[in-house]
């Protein structure tokens, strides 16, 4: 039997899962016997190392599911995600897959050098980063970021040990009947979760005491653990009134948050920390669980000068405010509460209106509010998601989850980045294998290709001045050419941004303001903004960021969001780069391309083959919307309707954002014989 995942079982073998879980397996019921003596392995790896189970091998951390079998059985390589190629290609740093055979071939086929960096093999001792570069073995794990892509501090870094109050590591697999220490690896969470019973007392067939799933799990600064020790939330949703955590945890010992200025309402707290309405303190009746609500200084009137209410409590008469306001510093004077600025709240989706002790949410033109009286979602026909899945486009309703094929070209071709002509109602493409960018009509069969020699990982469509936009980021530029060129056998586009761009990345457009948006994931990665003629460039943000490889612009709040690789997490600034917000979400790994639609945020997710959805103000109630043997990449949420509605909605939102702002190359051209890039 294989010692690391099954136990023997009269003639045959069964899973080590199924000894003592009460029910007999076995002819002769040894694998319910659990009173046994345990032999097991000793551990003889540090902390830095785990063992592979029933032998006294040791490999670091950061070789679990790194596609080679280190352990003789496979076991660091079991429960790993596939890799996101198809067989017979090799992904390069960028995520882009290539034919495996070209690795190493003296050419740079991924763009970005990684296929060749690898060849050469790092000296004794050292590992290699998967940018390229070799560092000391001894550099991994050690807190700091010594490869550029941080690949040496990998989730997996950090103590593994037993669960809470237990007395020794579990870091090998029992082989016998009793005390079984089966592990599962979860690579992606960085996570090593087992199941261990109780080592003492010696367990019996009537035993109390269950075996117990414990996981060690460590957390990044920005996040804290749960109690059970089953997850990590993360820092702002601690104490925000939402259990997060399964057990509750995230909301416990939140007492000294109850009657502190800045409060919302002022909240009593109760000795074991659950905080009571001031209204329910000293009424005559315990409401809190240890009494502390109750007695002491009840029976003292309240002649204190608060300037709206006062209620008597134990420690004496303390001054609280109605709903809408909050306590001052003083003590005994109430503030408005602004809901509308209160970071991370989400009060409304679009339009906040503030007034003394309330608020109110409207929509702009083209939306309607919910009867929850703060969300704004479409009128009109239901938004769709366009989603590139290897060969093929799919559209996805966002109502009813109903999914269909819009497009396929030919399966040896990857539909990289896209977008949306929503004037003319065609989609636009990034196609790799071929070099081009193509477009195929939704109205009818045609279609055809409009710029060959080509390579992007993002393209954008600028519908009103009639352009489409594109970045290079081995060359460092930002292209442009007409949405009417087709292809005549020579190259018919412009360099918009040149010079001191490093890696350009991701790109949004904002046609009405003639702005544009990218990403740079360079030594120096930052957000940047110029107009749509490559002027008046401007830094929006270069602190904070890792790999910012996904940008979505959310137009109804003038809102720019970015998904960020290295760091795993959402960020989001207004678009003249103040008021900056960032949630840590660690499932956010290889963000490709992002919308944002209603309170949505939508992402394609390249290592879990997957398009995933957050609320795009607290990235709560995460869902997977799209699940399918293929790697996602471009995404998009269009306008669906007649052209005149749409550009009527678009106007109406961006009207208050950019009061100045036109797109000159409307009317006719813009004056210009052929390429028009606006100006305003």
């Amino acid at each position: 039997c294989a010692a690391s995942r099954q136990a023997t079982c009269g003639d045959g073998c069964i899973p080590v899962s199924w000894l003592c879980d009460g029910e007999q397996q076995c002819p002769d019921g040894t694998d319910e016997l659990c009173e046994c003596e345990c032999f097991s392995v000793p551990a003889v790896c540090g902390a830095k190392k785990l063992q592979c189970p029933g032998t006294h091998h040791c490999i670091p951390h950061w070789e679990l599911c790194d596609r080679h079998q280190d352990c003789e059985d496979g076991w660091d390589e079991e429960g790993c995600p596939v890799q996101p190629c198809l067989p017979g290609q090799w992904q390069c740093r960028n995520r882009v897959c290539i034919v495996a055979e070209w690795k190493c071939n003296g050419v740079d086929d991924c763009g970005d050098s990684s296929d060749e960096d690898i060849c050469a093999p790092c000296p004794p001792g050292m590992v290699r980063c998967d940018e390229g570069k070799c560092i000391l073995e001894s550099l991994m794990c050690n807190d700091e970021d010594d490869c550029l892509d941080g690949t040496d501090e990998p989730s997996t870094c950090g103590e593994w040990a037993l669960g809470r109050g237990s007395p020794r590591p579990c870091n090998c697999l029992l082989v016998c009947c009793h005390q079984v220490c089966s592990a599962h690896v979860d690579i992606r969470s960085g996570n090593l979760y087992w199941l261990a019973f109780p080592p003492t007392p010696l367990l019996g067939p009537s035993s109390p005491h269950p075996p117990t799933l414990f996981s060690h799990l460590s957390c990044p600064r920005t996040h804290m653990p749960c109690r059970d020790g089953t997850e990590c939330v993360a820092q702002e949703y601690v104490c925000d009134g939402e259990k997060d955590c399964v057990d509750g945890s995230d909301e416990e010992g939140c007492a000294q948050l109850c009657d502190t200025p800045g409060r919302r309402q002022s909240l009593y707290p109760c000795g074991l920390g659950v905080c009571l309405n001031a209204s329910l303190v000293c009424s005559g009746q315990q409401d809190c669980a240890d009494g502390s609500d109750e007695g002491g200084n009840c029976s003292l009137p309240c002649q204190r000068h608060c300037s709206q209410l006062c209620y008597p409590s134990p420690q004496g008469p303390r001054c609280w405010c109605a709903p809408g306001y909050q306590l001052a510093e003083d003590g005994m004077s109430c503030v408005d509460v602004d809901e509308c600025t209160e970071q991370g709240k989400g009060t409304c989706s679009q339009i906040c209106l503030n007034a003394p002790g309330t608020y109110s949410c409207s929509c702009l033109a083209g939306y309607l509010l919910e009867p929850d009286g703060h969300i704004c979602k479409l009128g009109g026909p239901e938004p769709m998601l366009l989603v590139a899945v290897q060969s093929e486009v799919l559209s996805y309703g966002l109502r009813s989850g109903h999914e269909e094929v819009l497009l396929t070209t030919d399966k040896e071709r990857t539909v990289f980045s896209l977008d949306y002509d929503l004037v003319e109602r065609k989609i636009f493409w990034m196609d790799l294998a071929t070099e081009s960018i193509s477009w195929q009509s939704l109205d009818s069969s045609k279609k055809g290709t409009l710029v060959k020699g080509v390579r992007s990982d993002c393209i954008a469509v600028d519908w009103l001045g009639r352009n489409l936009y594109w970045t290079d980021g081995v060359a460092g530029q930002v292209l442009a050419t007409s949405l009417g060129a087709a292809w005549r056998g020579k190259p018919e586009y412009t360099v918009v941004l040149d010079g001191d761009l490093e890696q350009p990345h991701s790109l949004v457009l904002q046609p009405l303001a003639g702005m544009l948006y990218w990403s740079e994931v360079g030594k120096q990665p930052r957000l940047m903004e110029a107009t749509m003629d490559g002027r008046r460039q401007r830094v929006l943000l270069a602190q904070g960021l890792g790999w910012p490889t996904a940008l979505a612009l959310d137009l109804p709040t003038s809102r720019l969001f970015w998904l960020d690789e290295k760091l795993s997490n959402v960020g989001s600034t207004h678009l003249d780069g103040t008021d900056v917000k960032v949630l840590q979400l660690r499932w956010v790994q290889s963000p490709f391309a992002a919308a944002v639609c209603e309170g949505q945020l939508y992402w394609s997710e390249g290592k879990a083959w997957s398009v995933q959805q957050v609320d795009k103000a607290t990235g709560k109630n995460r869902t997977v919307l799209l699940k399918r043997h293929g790697q996602p990449h471009g995404l998009q949420v269009p306008t669906w309707g007649s052209p005149d509605s749409r550009c009527t909605l678009c106007w109406m939102l961006l009207t208050d954002s950019v009061p100045s702002g036109t797109n000159g190359c409307t009317k006719s051209n813009g004056g210009c014989a052929q390429l028009c890039l606006p100006n305003p």
